[in-house]
């Protein structure tokens, strides 16, 4: 019997791809409830859910290689063979590194020579965040970090980290903050201490170092977590795999309860695309959590060749924004109308801990950014046509959108049947000076050489586009107030008991009120 496959342009890649290998990551390591989800019981690595699904999609005829990390446990490499679930393998790889990129480059080296006619396909599990700087911790020392003793910083309520007003070590209460933005040259003290994921440029250089070394591209990357269906995350791995399935805000942990209806459609046809399985990873998590209610959640998939062009658009309406702050007679009116757009977009909460999708959550959607700006006027600058060049290349990213209260806080009502694409990182939208805490490496995009290298890699989005200059441009003359907490978001589970209860167990529709702005109830 002919194992199931994947076509691309009509025929297997390069005629020499006979089946499919499912590759899982699943860096759970730093988080105690995914580790022995759903309850806290599963501690033998074969009751976790995840390994139980995975047992099911081998049976659909798919080999599956997974590397799971867990808390208070080895790293263990699974290998279970097409049709053949009873002949899994378990090997302890003792304690990997699983935010080093060469990690996950070594787990798809080893694939693709264990199965080097099948195609792979990648499941990224555990937390993520959307834009994450890769951080020297080395780099780190108390000189580095004061600037020689110039700069002090002092924690205040709330975690956050500003730096003291009137201080007579810091001229006007400010480090060297151009614009008002915290370019922070010696790095921030303040990171996060557990959650951590690959970072941004750690996953792009797994994949590249991956794919030179022979591994076939990947020809779906299903990236199971929070906030990856982000401009910056997409533009850093296009290069080496095809598609790319995300959530541009949360989603919910189900240990790949989707996983063998995705497997098992493949199974049954025999053989699809890539792009179609991309979208059946996508459909099969909306239906898992929408048959439930109350896990709300958006779903998008990409081809990554035509990032670029996504993000050539962003550059062009980064562009345009500009030209409106720099040299508009009346700039106050710009920047009110950029900011009365961004609080009229889609937000994707972030560090504020309430689940409530506002500004000043630091994510925003940039296909629902495009469309608000096109609202207010720009005059004779060219911002609504260059919005216009975002929306036709963004146009059909977005496979679903649910509208529910979410589980995590039935005060709050979350609506992704916008128009919605993927998120892009825009730190202090409502210009309060209070910045997320990867700010001052966003935005350190041309680092002073003399300097420690507290970030050793940028990524290209960074480098190549006008955006961070955007967000400088916005916060001019912004006075910079300090550093919000530095925290991974946590990872909403899927709820299957609903406990705590909760009422209402779960609208069917959105309540009475205002129907265009968030619910408050």
């Amino acid at each position: 019997m002919r194992l199931p496959y994947l076509t691309h342009n009509g025929t297997p890649a390069e005629g020499l791809r006979d089946s499919v290998v499912f590759v899982v990551y699943a860096p759970l390591g730093g988080d105690y409830t995914l580790s022995t989800y759903p309850d806290g019981t599963s501690n033998d690595l074969i009751q976790h859910p995840l390994v139980q699904n995975l047992f099911e999609v081998a049976d659909c005829g798919v080999h599956v290689v997974a590397l799971v990390d867990r808390v208070n446990s080895d790293t263990h490499l699974i290998r279970i063979p097409a049709a053949k679930p009873t002949s899994l393998q378990v090997t302890s790889q003792w304690k990997l590194d699983m935010a080093s990129p060469h990690t996950l480059a070594g787990l798809l080296r080893y694939v693709g020579e264990r199965h080097p006619t099948s195609d792979i396909v990648l499941s990224l599990e555990g937390h993520g965040a959307g834009f994450l700087p890769e951080i020297d911790r080395s780099q780190l020392s108390i000189r580095a970090l004061t600037d020689d003793g110039k700069n002090m910083w002092v924690i205040r309520q709330q975690g956050s980290v500003p730096l003291p007003q009137g201080s007579p070590i810091l001229p006007q209460g400010s480090p060297i903050l151009p614009q008002g933005s915290p370019i922070l040259p010696q790095g921030s003290p303040i990171l996060p201490a557990d959650h951590m994921p690959l970072s941004t440029p750690a996953l792009g250089r797994a994949l590249q170092q991956a794919v030179a070394a022979g591994a076939p591209k990947p020809a779906v990357v299903h990236f199971n977590n929070c906030f990856n269906m982000s401009v910056e995350v997409l533009h850093t791995v296009a290069p080496y795999a095809e598609y790319a399935v995300g959530y541009p805000n949360y989603n919910f942990f189900t240990a790949g309860a989707s996983y063998p209806a995705v497997f098992a459609q493949l199974g049954a046809a025999g053989t699809t695309s890539s792009a179609q399985l991309a979208e059946w990873f996508a459909l099969a998590n909306r239906d898992a959590l929408a048959a439930k209610g109350n896990h709300p959640t958006a779903g998008s998939v990409v081809q990554l060749s035509a990032v670029h062009q996504v993000v050539e658009r962003i550059d062009d309406l980064a562009d345009a924004l500009l030209a409106a702050l720099r040299a508009s007679p009346n700039r106050a009116g710009i920047v009110t109308n950029i900011r009365d757009a961004i609080i009229e977009a889609q937000q994707y909460d972030t560090t504020h801990g309430d689940f409530v999708l506002e500004a000043p959550d630091e994510l925003t959607d940039i296909r629902s950014l495009a469309l608000a700006l096109k609202h207010f006027d720009f005059g004779t600058f060219q911002v609504h046509a260059a919005a216009d060049g975002v929306l036709t290349a963004t146009q059909g990213i977005k496979r679903y959108g649910e509208r529910d209260r979410p589980w995590l806080n039935y005060g709050a009502w979350w609506d992704f049947n916008g128009e919605l694409a993927m998120n892009i990182f825009l730190p202090d939208p409502l210009l309060k000076g209070l910045w997320d805490w990867r700010s001052p490496f966003y935005l350190d995009v041309n680092p002073n050489p003399s300097r420690p290298r507290v970030q050793p890699h940028i990524i290209d989005f960074v480098k190549i586009t006008n955006w961070v200059d955007f967000i400088i441009e916005y916060h001019k003359d912004v006075p910079f107030v300090g550093l919000l907490p530095a925290q991974i978001p946590d990872f909403p589970v899927f709820n299957a008991k609903f406990e705590p209860p909760r009422e209402p167990d779960r609208p069917d529709q959105r309540p009475p009120g205002k129907p265009d702005e968030p619910l408050l109830v």
